[in-house]
């Protein structure tokens, strides 16, 4: 068969299949990481707290902890950065996996925003005498991004329509 200028051969089978298996493994990820973020968090603390150790870091690290308001993490700071990466990490690909180029392109977009917003009310509020509300209200949006909520609504509004126009696959 002769392949006209333009055309684009259809997915196979076993590609369009093996997208939903591999996103369906993500999810299942996303779900075991939220389920159990407890002892995630205690094995990422550990493992952070050891390689400190290691590396003659420990009074750093503490004197770092010591200087982060108790309301916004009673947890070791290494740690719960490597899970929120973590956790972002695993959505992310998962968004890249079901949604078309253009529209992973803009969910990514909308996801920096949303952190450098985060980012900017941490450092706003640091600079401006460290009131509880807004901690609270950084907290919560970041609690937010790292969420499924967020893969779930993008994912949803881009195969609505709301996303960039163009190629749906």
């Amino acid at each position: 068969m002769l392949k006209q200028p333009g055309h684009i051969a259809p997915k196979s089978g076993i590609v369009r299949y093996g997208k939903w298996v591999v996103a369906g493994l993500l999810v299942g990820v996303l779900f075991l990481i939220g389920v159990f973020d407890e002892p995630v968090l205690q094995a990422l603390t550990k493992f952070w707290q050891s390689l400190m150790a290691s590396l003659g870091l420990s009074r750093s690290a503490q004197t770092l902890q010591q200087g982060i308001d108790g309301g916004i993490t009673k947890r070791f700071l290494p740690a719960v950065a490597t899970y929120a990466v973590l956790y972002l990490s695993t959505c992310l690909l998962l968004l890249r996996i079901l949604l078309p180029p253009a529209a992973w392109r803009l969910a990514l977009r909308l996801y920096a925003v949303t952190l450098a917003v985060y980012v900017a009310m941490v450092l706003l509020n640091k600079l401006t005498g460290n009131s509880a509300w807004a901690y609270r209200l950084s907290r919560q949006l970041l609690d937010f991004i790292v969420s499924p909520l967020p893969v779930a609504g993008l994912y949803v509004l881009m195969r609505a329509g709301f996303g960039p126009q163009g190629n749906r696959s």
